[in-house]
């Protein structure tokens, strides 16, 4: 249903009494028990938008952080619960294994054949049920929702039958989640062990238990129990009110690492968001205030006489504490927060992730097709520029081109002389004889395309399907002042690490106290640019360095620095 981007419209919210009704629906089309506890993540708030896509038209509903969780087709009652919805309640759906041959077809567009399925089935696994398809490997996550179209409740074997098993209404990498900025990470699951392995083959009585077994695993963990509490008890503007204030006279008060002058946003940032008591930084920040920015906070303490500052607007520099004031001198430290939010991760995953890994690679055109070929290896897959490196030493060496007075050159033939000299006016006067160590680059540069993969969770897993040509972007950030005497700070060149410009603009909205936009670069190719107020490079930097970016794929230039007077 999604194999190209749906066109949907603008979300709107809905109504208490529909997002029970909603509920209500799933829970008696799916015939889930009054015990089941279902839950759709961050679920206090529905969204609905109605969306056309290639064959069908619809509405899709989400949740607070707009990812979608259940969608139904216009004019028809059946609602399918995504992949992200089966995740989050185990048992949800009944399940049909497959494998991993199957998977790549599946997630290319086609549906799941009898012939891809592995016995035993679930008995509710008759036509029109609404079922998750697994990977035997790990069938505890869903790959993707569809629906039954033969009696597979019956079956005890598929080899020889024929026919479409489940027809595919959704699946992982289909263009759903896309569409809301939305990039989730496939759950681990626990693989199953030798013994389960070998119940494929057990009975479909087996195959119940299960299932019961799977629908008792849905019970909320103490961690989703802690969620819900947080949801339920929402904070007023006066307890964060609160919480700002006591975090401004233990600053006062207590932090010595506070160095003066400094300016409002470090200030905010570094001591009073760090000296919070432990509170979720995701409800108790400046936004969340009555004052709302920065600026209007700090010139509040100034005029009750707790600050000093120097500057205009939103541009301010705190110079200076009172501390004689009777409030401070009252004042009993208490233990400070770790600084960390307890929400699950931003819509960026600003999780602190594990410093992402590069390897530059590169694919053979023309004579380096020959080159790898006369030497026995593939042309038609990626190289490192060790291997490239390997291959030219023992093509040297299989031809004998090493000269015998000088072992640092290396003899041109024919082959090896078009790769290094691919221009007619250079080939003219260009030597025959080049040093071993220049020999590489003008092959590479000339035979080779470049491309990169980036790898994560300490390198073990690729971030993406197949390398990207080209090399890796950096990441740019700039300081600039705009008309109008306003500083700002643009990010760019984000998106290859993963990184959305919703969830980058949501993160530095609480970073940096300041109002975000989402734009595009000026450049070509145009790329997503997220713009904060005020001077945060420094800021930006280390929430990437978070992200897995580290500083040396990050260009920082800041255009307001004060130029020295000659």
């Amino acid at each position: 249903m999604f194999k190209k981007d749906p066109r949907i419209k603008a979300l709107s919210n809905l109504k208490n009494s529909d997002r029970k009704k909603l509920l209500r629906s799933l829970r008696e089309q799916l015939h889930l028990s009054d015990d089941f506890p279902l839950a759709l993540p961050d679920d206090a708030e529905i969204k609905q938008t109605n969306f056309t896509s290639q064959h069908a038209m619809g509405t899709i509903y989400t949740n607070a952080k707009n990812i979608p969780v259940v969608f139904k087709e216009k004019n028809k009652d059946t609602l399918y619960p995504t992949t992200y919805a089966c995740w989050a309640n185990p048992g949800l759906l009944p399940v049909v294994r497959t494998h991993d041959l199957v998977i790549e077809h599946l997630y290319n567009g086609a549906n799941l054949m009898v012939a891809g399925t592995l016995p035993p089935f679930d008995k509710r696994l008759v036509p029109g049920t609404v079922c998750q398809v697994v990977n035997y490997t790990n069938p505890q996550v869903a790959i993707a929702v569809g629906v039954v179209d033969m009696d597979l409740a019956s079956m005890d074997k598929v080899a020889g039958v024929k026919g479409v098993a489940v027809e595919i209404m959704h699946h992982f990498e289909d263009r759903l989640m896309p569409e809301f900025k939305v990039k989730l990470e496939m759950p681990k699951g626990e693989a199953p062990t030798e013994e389960e392995a070998g119940d494929e083959a057990s009975t479909a009585n087996d195959e119940q238990a299960e299932t019961v077994e799977a629908d008792n695993a849905g019970a909320p963990s103490p961690s989703s129990v802690e969620d819900l509490a947080e949801v339920l008890d929402k904070l007023s503007v006066e307890d964060v009110d609160h919480f700002i204030t006591r975090s401004l006279y233990y600053t006062i008060v207590t932090d010595d690492k506070v160095e003066l002058p400094i300016n409002a946003s470090n200030f905010i940032a570094n001591h009073i968001m760090h000296n919070l008591p432990e509170v979720d930084h995701n409800e108790v920040n400046i936004k969340k205030s009555s004052w709302k920015k920065s600026a209007k906070f700090l010139k509040h303490f100034e005029k009750l006489g707790f600050l000093k500052l120097k500057g205009k607007g939103d541009n301010l520099v705190v110079v200076g504490f009172n501390k004689d004031k009777d409030e401070l001198k009252h004042f009993n430290p208490y233990k400070i927060g770790s600084g960390s939010s307890k929400s699950k991760g931003s819509a960026s995953n600003a999780d602190g992730k594990s410093e992402m890994g590069l390897v530059t690679l590169y694919k053979p055109i023309n004579k380096g097709k020959t080159l790898l070929e006369s030497v026995g290896q593939p042309s038609d897959r990626y190289f490192t520029s060790q291997e490239i490196r390997d291959a030219l030493h023992q093509y040297i060496d299989a031809h004998k081109l090493v000269n015998e007075k000088n072992k640092k050159m290396i003899m041109l033939d024919d082959l090896l002389f078009n790769m290094v000299n691919i221009k007619k006016s250079q080939a003219a006067d260009a030597p025959r004889i080049i040093a071993r160590s220049a020999l590489q680059p003008p092959v590479l540069k000339n035979n080779f395309t470049e491309a990169f993969q980036l790898y994560k969770d300490n390198g073990e897993t690729p971030v993406f399907k197949k390398p990207l040509k080209g090399a890796l972007p950096r990441v740019k950030v700039v300081t600039e002042m705009k008309i109008g005497r306003k500083i700002v700070t643009r990010v760019s060149n984000f998106e290859v690490f993963q990184i959305t410009p919703e969830g980058l603009a949501a993160d530095l909205r609480k970073i940096c106290s300041g109002s975000t936009t989402i734009g595009e670069t000026m450049t070509s190719p145009k790329t997503a640019e997220v713009q904060v107020q005020g001077p945060h490079g420094t800021l930006i930097i280390e929430h990437l360095k978070t992200l897995g970016v580290p500083n040396k794929w990050i260009d920082f230039e800041n255009k307001v620095k004060s130029k020295k007077k000659r």
